[in-house]
């Protein structure tokens, strides 16, 4: 299972419980500016996003308790939920990283220019992100 389509770090997605009270250290003392703020309702979570220069930072805070990071919370402490890499081809992405009868692809909650890979290695959870898929 090797892609020739990933590319760069798009974010780091750090779990937490309460953005608010998060936002400040990553903000305020290291510096990096909040660029967005939205509200994803299908996976039921806020996601704010800090620039980092290369790459972002995401906090991702549950805001249903039947969100999959609220789920995932309640056994882990908050901290590093996954690592995102961006390809330029997320289709051939996809072909390359799933083969047949393979089911190591889930999508996220951003539709269809997004997924995860379930299998993860030393437990860290890989999303691989694209532009929009139009087919």
């Amino acid at each position: 299972m090797i892609s020739s389509h990933v590319g760069r770090l798009d974010h780091v997605g750090i779990a937490v419980r309460d953005a608010d009270a998060a936002i400040p250290y990553y903000r305020d003392a290291l510096g990096f500016p909040v660029v967005g703020d939205e509200i994803a309702t299908d996976p039921g979570v806020r996601l704010v996003y800090l620039d980092a220069g290369n790459a972002f930072i995401q906090l991702v805070e549950p805001v249903r308790d039947d969100a999959p990071v609220a789920i995932w919370l309640r056994t882990h402490p908050e901290g590093l939920h996954h690592v995102c890499f961006r390809t330029d081809d997320l289709r051939a992405c996809e072909r390359e990283l799933n083969g047949p009868g393979d089911s190591s692809i889930f999508r996220a909650g951003r539709g269809d220019n997004a997924f995860f890979l379930t299998t993860e290695p030393s437990n860290t959870k890989i999303e691989i992100v694209g532009p929009p898929v139009v087919e």
